[in-house]
């Protein structure tokens, strides 16, 4: 018998969200900083004077209350004014739909006046807040986790509004690209999970995805790196490297093991690959993690 049979469900949720690089700085007109590009979204709030910002060879002044938003992967340079105080933190996520319809559906100016800036501002206000408190413990993580998120909110709500006809064909193939990648990688490291062993499909692969939509590889290739500034291969190694700490983070899943998981064939390859991505070894970030919490 089916005892869930006329059950209303909720979806399950299974994305990483990091916040990182959050800091509050006051700087003189000489502070330039050089042309730049990060992995993760940039979220820069002027406090007080101006700065200026130079992206896709256009240069916006920012003034106090403004907000811009900057795309992974985008170059950019930013230098103050006379007097600048700025709030500035990077978040990146793995959800390839939203990802996708932040980077294509939200711009990135927003000055104080604007519907989108009044919305967020109150959270920005309040992460920036956090830094004077000086003490980080468990709420303080809960507290940014919850505003972060009623930002991301906003940001979502923004950028629906805005969907154009770009929900165009290379969009869809690179979200499809992205789905797959993600879904294929996390049913692999709960099949090892759940069964001891790696499963009898090879890992996955981006040629996989690729071919799931029916492109050629360079074709592929190239229109995934256009929607997301990052190619296919980078993408998949960021999904793995966040299965790779999150599981490092539970003692009772060996380094070994957990290298399998992800698909490779031995612990010197994971764990090679593992200190290109992040610079520690993985029993180095385990001891760190352990360390914070």
């Amino acid at each position: 018998m089916d005892f869930l049979k006329h059950a209303k469900r909720l979806p399950v949720l299974d994305w990483n969200l990091t916040f990182f690089g959050a800091h509050e700085q006051k700087v003189g007109p000489e502070w330039v900083v050089p042309i730049e590009k990060h992995y993760a979204f940039e979220c820069i709030f002027v406090l007080e004077g101006h700065e200026y910002v130079k992206i896709q060879d256009k240069t916006y002044t920012l003034s106090a209350g403004d907000f811009f938003l900057i795309p992974p992967e985008f170059p950019h340079q930013v230098w103050a004014g006379q007097i600048l105080k700025y709030f500035c933190f990077h978040f990146d996520l793995d959800d390839p739909n939203l990802k996708v319809q932040l980077i294509q559906g939200i711009s990135y100016y927003h000055p104080c006046n604007s519907e989108l800036c009044k919305k967020i501002t109150p959270h920005l206000t309040k992460l920036d807040s956090l830094i004077k408190d000086g003490s980080f413990d468990f709420n303080t993580k809960m507290i940014i986790q919850i505003e972060l998120s009623k930002m991301l909110q906003s940001f979502y709500q923004s950028a629906v509004k805005r969907t154009h006809d770009a929900s165009s064909t290379h969009v869809e193939y690179s979200r499809i690209m992205a789905d797959y990648m993600k879904s294929q990688l996390t049913n692999q490291v709960l099949s090892y999970i759940k069964n001891g062993y790696a499963p009898v499909e090879k890992p996955i692969e981006v040629d996989d995805a690729i071919r799931k939509v029916g492109l050629s590889n360079g074709y592929g290739f190239r229109i995934f790196k256009q929607t997301y500034g990052i190619s296919p291969r980078e993408y998949l190694s960021k999904l793995k490297v966040n299965e790779a700490k999150k599981l490092l983070m539970k003692p009772s899943y060996s380094v070994a093991d957990i290298g399998s998981a992800l698909g490779y064939s031995g612990l010197a390859n994971f764990s090679r690959q593992f200190k290109r991505w992040t610079g520690l070894s993985p029993n180095q970030f385990r001891v760190n993690a352990s360390q914070k919490q």
